[in-house]
């Protein structure tokens, strides 16, 4: 019995395409659709998720050397926040209690979209990859801050778990009605990111004077008008000022006999290919699951939405993203440099989750409130904070502390470090 359960957690439920594509199967399954529609709704839900994470591996492949050359020419020990790899590593020691908090967390759930009088909090958290980093997480820093083992231990990460998978996605929800309508919301760890774009974005008044999407740029400029083409421009240029900056015997360690300058500019075009290949993964998957998700939402938890990954944002506002993306960058090195000025014993580098995915979610939402400032903003001011959080939070990883890995995005910084420094200060009243 033991295998079988583990046998579904670990190779179905853990893996996204077919957890969502059981999802996709009961959704047009309740609505009784026909075996054509019911295939097809089914493979394109699970290819078109499969298409979106092929390109955002292509992105992490191409930054993760690059910036991990960075980090290393400055001659410290430090941190870098990557979920998978974080994941990966406490999973070694841990998989058991992060696996049952998982699992009876998405059940407590379930019951709490179900029973919840509000239809803004009906949202069924479907990022699965993402729901296992939160509850491997909360098991990590939970044990530590409380000093929780066995029964207890994953009871309080399960509800705690539970808590933010039903109430954070009516953020981003309600927050982006006005641009991607009432059909899904963002099931990610990046609700209170969307909260920061938003605010940001209203920091520079009409969105519609100064969209990213809508600005006519003069000459040569239009190019900036598509993410793929800026991308292309924008991304060699970095790389080979990261390259100047290392100096080309350093890059020669990664390029070999490739020249130094022509290895970093084919990062850069993978990092951009990597985009355009996860765009259209998106649009495959969102016309799919969708329409599926609405035989849940209409029969087993009526007037539910599905919480879905980060990118399925980034269509609504492509130049958006990117400029929420080009303000983080600045914003994690930064971070960086201060720690070091200041002689931190905890030096967190520039994280390419951070940059990336948190920058472009966030730049969308500060976007569409206040135009291309207002996503440039968004995106400096999320990562300067996720990552100088990540400096906090990592003495309270437990297990995972020395292993110079960290989780990223905005949420763990904004949400649950200051909730785990104030139970760390209550501990002795709880008895703990």
């Amino acid at each position: 019995m033991k295998e079988i359960v583990e046998f579904i957690i670990f190779q179905v439920l853990d893996q996204a395409p077919i957890f969502l594509g059981i999802i996709a199967l009961v959704g047009l399954l309740v609505q009784k659709k026909d075996l054509n529609e019911t295939f097809d709704g089914v493979i394109k839900t699970i290819v078109g998720l499969i298409i979106l994470g092929l390109g955002a591996g292509a992105i992490v492949n191409s930054i993760a050397p690059v910036m991990g050359m960075l980090n290393s020419v400055v001659h410290v020990k430090g941190v870098m926040p990557l979920n998978e790899a974080a994941f990966g590593v406490a999973m070694l020691k841990m998989a058991n209690q992060a696996v049952l908090t998982f699992v009876i967390g998405f059940i407590i759930h379930l019951l709490l979209v179900y029973l919840v009088p509000w239809k803004i909090c009906k949202n069924v958290y479907l990022t699965a990859h993402m729901m296992l980093y939160l509850a491997i997480f909360l098991i990590l820093s939970l044990q530590e801050v409380l000093g929780l083992t066995g029964t207890s231990l994953i009871v309080v990460a399960s509800v705690l778990a539970a808590l933010y998978w039903t109430f954070t996605p009516a953020i981003p929800r309600l927050l982006g009605k006005s641009f991607v309508g009432d059909d899904f919301t963002l099931g990610h760890a990046q609700q209170f990111g969307a909260l920061i774009g938003a605010w940001a974005g209203k920091l520079f008044g009409k969105a519609e004077e100064n969209d990213a999407d809508s600005i006519k740029l003069p000459g040569g400029l239009y190019l900036f008008q598509d993410v793929t083409l800026a991308l292309a421009v924008i991304m060699p240029v970095l790389y080979i000022v990261i390259g100047f900056v290392v100096g080309a015997d350093n890059v020669y360690t990664l390029s070999q006999s490739q020249h130094w300058i022509i290895w970093l500019i084919m990062q850069a075009v993978s990092f951009t290919a990597g985009v355009a290949v996860m765009l259209v993964g998106v649009r495959m998957f969102l016309n799919s699951i969708i329409p599926a998700f609405k035989g849940i939402s209409e029969r087993i938890i009526p007037n539910s939405v599905a919480a879905l990954d980060c990118p399925v944002y980034y269509p609504y506002s492509s130049s958006g993203a990117m400029m929420g993306f080009l303000g983080s960058v600045p914003a994690g090195i930064l971070v960086t440099l201060l720690l070091i000025a200041f002689q931190s014993p905890i030096v967190v580098f520039p994280s390419p989750i951070i940059l990336f995915f948190d920058g472009c979610t966030v730049g969308v939402f500060g976007n569409k409130f206040g135009g291309w400032k207002g996503a440039v903003l968004g995106g400096f001011i999320s990562s300067f904070i996720a990552h100088l959080g990540a400096a906090a939070l990592y003495p309270m990883m437990g297990l995972l502390y020395g292993s110079g890995l960290m989780f990223s995005n905005i949420d763990y910084a904004v949400l649950w470090l200051p909730l785990l420094y104030i139970l760390k200060l209550i501990r002795p009243l709880l008895g703990l």
